[in-house]
């Protein structure tokens, strides 16, 4: 490959700018030059006239040649006009072929007028003059090659620039000795310092004190031509704290380094928002207190360190009594508004450096680190109690509320988390059995507790479907007549190894458990299908009494249900009476109503049991659908010995009767009571004394045989069926 061709391969040049234009005397001149020269590998083309010459150079040429002979002042000024219009071509090499070399006198005036001139004298040898154009070739391939270079550095430079300027990221270059030699403005806004500023601001100056040692080390790395990337922390000038990820990166010019780029980015946002959101993995929204697994993650290192330096670690696990009904009467934006304050209220009862966590709900736990001393969870407990016991003014509400707190040690209770909490929970558990505002160490009695719950809780899940369940029926006697004129339908579970157990020992589990629907439904249903057949059998018609739970009561599709239960067994309303206590009466009074009048209404009758040991008054009595108060067996228990029990069951039963309302007394067992009821006009009795709670078959018989009770001539009452108290 020729030189011309290697400079042509290394630069990209238009075909047109590669190539030598000929113009002669004339054409056929032209013509023939141009022939010898493509012979020896050089691209030419012929120019007929200077107008055909002006139009090809305008196109690109990398020469001209021609001969003296036609340089006329027209073609001169021609060319020279040309070349002073496009000074690029100022370089453009014009060979001229000349006998008399430049002693020729136009030669002589050309050559000031159109720059880079070279002369071949005539006559020339074809080699020489091959070679000659050949040279010129070559010098003005440099000349492109040149140009492109610097082409490519102006380019380079403009783009070095506009990067420099309009990254939105900071860049500045510092010299050796950390001075600022320039900046951009992105950097100037991120500091609020202007260029100038800066030219007379040491880093050091900016960089918070505890990140300047590190930031002085980087940038003496980079100095000696390691990159270095790093975060730190910076002032900007009007004292705003920013986080910046920064980069140092060697200055190189001609190998030596002089200085270090650098780059920073503000993260400051970023930053912030990614500790927003390790907050929010790590800690409970609505609290702001350390969430579930941080808790578990916290306990377990505490753990580890009391492992490791022989201490011991404290768990308190608390929740609070009665927030459900709470959050259901108030609405949970007013639940989550107590939540947050007993998180502030527990936070200021425990120790410097103990962890409070929201477990979720309304649990929570606390974890005691280095615990020397036992009794500092009893102190802490009781602050606790008694902080939160303390009255609590929410959204224009007055709450009281009571928590239980139970307690596990490590290592005595449990060597991991999963049963150190387990432990604790049944602590607290044990602590509400003990009454609200408890608390309770853990103690392995407490694991055979539970256990025995676990297996009666398993087997009163099977009880249904294994048709465990009985209803003993305890008659009712009319007080005027002795007559039995209804009859409580009480479930037994009758439990194939522990025999018959009261509802006493099952119903509250039940309720827990969520089973209490269902095996109410059973009893209902059950009941008014005995009843039914009894009446279907001929015997009297009475009055079935139901018990109903707070949670069938407040069950939207009770109303339904007792319908259902109706129409299916074809028993009469009439011969129906839903009993519910004091105490589910008054947990959604309103909701109530609706539901007792809707009951009412279907012709089936209301009692109150339990009358007298909840939080009604009798004035509610006004409001509420009901045809029945019973009275409480504890208050007629005494009735012959206490005055003021005497007397509130006196003015119960005056003031029910004012009101047009039956009343019954439960738990009559002598008939020292039953005169005194007698002579206060109770309408109806029921009680051991005469009889207990029977089988249907033993009932049936007794309603056959003894259809009312008669007073001997000595005025005593004969008991139904004599039984014991259960």
């Amino acid at each position: 490959m020729n030189p011309e061709s290697t400079l042509q391969s290394q630069l990209e040049i238009a075909p047109e700018e590669k190539r030598l234009l000929v113009l002669a005397s004339t054409p056929k001149d032209s013509k023939m030059a141009c022939k010898v020269l493509t012979e020896s590998g050089i691209d030419c083309s012929v120019c007929t006239d200077e107008h055909d010459l002006l139009r090809q150079l305008e196109q690109g040429a990398a020469a001209l040649l021609t001969v003296e002979e036609i340089l006329s002042e027209e073609t001169v000024e021609l060319l020279e006009g040309f070349l002073r219009k496009q000074p690029e071509w100022s370089d453009l090499p014009i060979l001229i072929l000349t006998y008399h070399g430049a002693d020729s006198p136009a030669i002589g005036e050309v050559i000031p007028r159109l720059g880079k001139v070279s002369l071949l004298e005539r006559p020339v040898r074809t080699s020489a003059f091959t070679s000659a154009i050949r040279a010129a070739l070559r010098g003005r391939y440099r000349q492109y090659q040149f140009r492109a270079s610097q082409q490519r550095l102006m380019e380079s430079e403009q783009r070095f620039k506009s990067l420099f300027e309009f990254h939105p990221d900071g860049i500045f270059i510092r010299d050796l000795t950390g001075k600022f030699i320039s900046a951009n403005r992105a950097l100037e806004n991120m500091l609020g310092y202007s260029a100038e500023e800066l030219h007379n601001t040491s880093v050091s100056s900016m960089v918070l004190h505890e990140h300047t040692e590190e930031v002085n080390r980087y940038f003496e790395e980079a100095s000696k031509g390691t990159p270095q990337k790093f975060k730190t922390r910076v002032r900007r000038k009007n004292g705003d704290i920013l986080e910046l990820e920064a980069a140092y990166l060697p200055w190189v010019v001609n190998g030596e380094i002089i200085g270090v780029h650098g780059i920073a980015r503000d993260i400051t946002q970023a930053r912030l928002y990614q500790r927003q959101i390790e907050h929010l993995a790590t800690h409970d929204p609505l609290t702001g207190l350390l969430n579930r697994y941080s808790l578990y993650d916290r306990l377990e290192h505490a753990i580890a360190c009391s492992r490791r330096d022989s201490t011991q670690t404290g768990v308190l696990f608390m929740d609070l009594n009665r927030f459900k009904q709470i959050n259901d009467s108030l609405g949970h934006d007013r639940g989550d508004l107590l939540l947050e304050e007993i998180a502030r209220r527990l936070l200021k009862s425990v120790r410097e450096g103990d962890i409070v966590a929201r477990l979720g709900g309304d649990e929570f736990v606390i974890v005691m680190e280095n615990l020397h001393d036992i009794e500092d969870m009893v102190r802490v407990s009781e602050t606790m109690l008694e902080n939160i016991s303390a009255t609590i003014y929410l959204d224009g509400h007055e709450l009281s509320v009571t928590t239980s707190i139970g307690g596990s040690v490590f290592p005595k209770d449990g060597e991991d988390v999963t049963t150190l909490l387990k432990h604790a929970d049944l602590a607290m558990y044990q602590a509400k059995e003990m009454g609200s505002g408890s608390f309770r160490f853990y103690d392995s009695y407490m694991n055979i507790k539970i256990l025995e719950r676990l297996l009666t809780e398993n087997a009163l899940r099977k009880a249904l479907a294994n048709n465990e369940f009985v209803l003993h029926y305890q008659p009712r006697v009319r007080t005027i007549d002795r007559k039995i004129v209804g009859v409580e339908a009480l479930v037994r579970w009758n439990n194939p190894e522990r025999g018959l157990i009261h509802p006493i020992d099952f119903i509250p589990l039940a309720e827990e458990i969520g089973l209490i629907h269902e095996l109410g439904d059973w009893v209902l249903d059950t009941a008014c299908r005995q009843n039914k057949a009894w009446q279907d059998a001929g015997l009297p018609p009475i009055l079935m009494a139901v018990n109903l739970s707070a949670q069938q009561l407040g069950s939207a599709s009770i109303k339904n249900k007792v319908q259902e239960v109706l129409a299916k067994t074809g028993l009469n309303p009439g011969y129906l009476e839903l009993e519910i206590t004091e105490t589910s009466l008054m947990q959604n009074m309103e909701a109530t109503l609706d539901t007792l009048h809707a009951i009412r209404g279907i012709g089936v009758s209301i009692s109150i049991d339990d009358f007298g040991i909840g939080y009604s008054s009798l004035t509610h009595l006004k409001r509420l659908p009901v045809d029945t108060l019973k009275i409480d067996k504890s208050f007629i228990h005494d009735i012959l010995d206490d005055r003021d029990d005497a007397a509130i069951v006196s003015a119960t039963i005056a003031l029910a009767h004012h009101m047009e309302l039956k009343v019954i007394a439960e738990g009559v067992t002598s008939l020292d009571e039953i005169r005194f009821l007698e002579k206060l006009e109770c309408d109806e009795m029921q009680g051991y004394y005469f009889s207990e709670a029977l089988p249907p078959l033993q009932l049936e018989k007794t309603l056959q045989q003894n259809e009312w009770l008669l007073k001997s001539t000595a005025g005593v009452v004969t008991p139904l069926h004599a039984g014991t108290h259960h």
